[in-house]
């Protein structure tokens, strides 16, 4: 073991301000940071390592810091503090941050923090695309509206403190100088997996009562059954509400009661979340010349090409045709 995390991963040192901002910058995202309060000078440190959907992250400023990343966009970050605090805002919520109680910021709401001069953190990186696409499996439906977690959580004890003893251990492996089963891809997409799904059980999001056993029943209405696998086998046919109810032999009232208490949507919602979804996975397989995103926005009857961007953006993180030249 090394004498601080991930430090044979070393970034940068540095006791400029510019040179920390713009590094730092490239690994998140540009932002702002100012020494602010009694510090004049910083003395800034990063370590990085990634395993594939996720990055594991050491920094420290040695300085009172501001610093204002407005919206991430495609990645969750989640900040463990290891000394020092903080004071985070994100969105409409406010949370004083210090060992013990993380911070879990989602790309979708403006972020602004104040670090004090000892405070050092253990900040891992998740992509969003990643997390979003895990817990749709779980769920084993589409997301209709980007994940939101709350800002504050217990990692001192409780779920929250398992999940982050599972940060440290992957932190642990990664600083081992011999080998380690975290550099085998095969063992560390199954670490991978584990955070993700041990930090969607631990902190509390949207859509955390569908994750909840004792919130949902078992097993599926026939009819909302009959329905999914029509609109998942068939996302192309012009499905209406009345044709699904019709075909499952139920009500449209009952068929829309059924998806809102097993599904937390509505029929026409969950057909276009999986309609988005098989677009996605369209842009992402397909070569750029071969296809244009119209053709796919047409193929999958998503509307207005314009309006469908924009609410891919608002679901993945990037705009289709980024998707497609990737």
């Amino acid at each position: 073991m090394t004498g601080l995390p991930l430090e044979r991963f070393e970034l940068f040192h540095s006791t400029d301000l510019d040179e920390a901002r713009d590094i730092v910058g490239r690994v998140f995202v540009p932002h702002r940071l100012d020494l602010v309060g009694k510090s004049k000078t910083l003395d800034a440190r990063m370590h990085t390592r990634r395993i594939g959907r996720v990055a594991a992250n050491y920094v420290e400023y040695g300085g009172d810091v501001l610093i204002e990343p407005g919206e991430l966009g495609s990645f969750f970050v989640v900040q463990i503090p290891l000394s020092g605090h903080c004071t985070v805002s994100c969105g409409n919520e406010v949370i004083y941050s210090k060992p013990g109680f993380a911070s879990v910021v989602s790309p979708t709401e403006p972020l602004s923090m104040r670090w004090s001069r000892d405070c050092t953190m253990l900040i891992l990186r998740i992509e969003r695309p990643a997390l979003e696409a895990h817990l749709r499996d779980l769920l084993g439906a589409p997301l209709p509206r980007p994940v939101r977690f709350s800002l504050g959580m217990d990692v001192g004890s409780g779920f929250g403190l398992s999940w982050a003893n599972g940060v440290r251990y992957m932190v642990h492996e990664l600083d081992r100088s011999d080998d380690s089963l975290v550099n085998n891809q095969l063992a560390a997409t199954e670490l991978e997996n584990g955070l993700l799904t041990g930090l969607l059980l631990s902190q509390r999001h949207n859509y955390s009562d569908l994750l909840d056993d004792s919130t949902l029943c078992p097993v599926p209405s026939r009819a909302v059954s009959i329905a999914r696998e029509l609109i998942e086998n068939h996302p192309e046919w012009r499905h209406t509400v009345n044709m699904l109810a019709k075909e499952a032999n139920v009500s449209v009232r009952a068929l829309q009661h059924g998806f809102a208490k097993h599904l937390g949507m509505s029929p026409r919602r969950y057909l276009t979340a999986v309609r988005m979804q098989r677009a996605r996975e369209e842009l992402r397989a397909a070569q750029r010349d071969a296809i244009t995103v119209g053709q796919v926005v047409a193929k999958w009857g998503l509307g207005h090409p314009g309006r469908f961007a924009a609410e891919y953006q608002r679901r993945f993180g990037e705009l289709p045709s980024e998707t497609l030249e990737n």
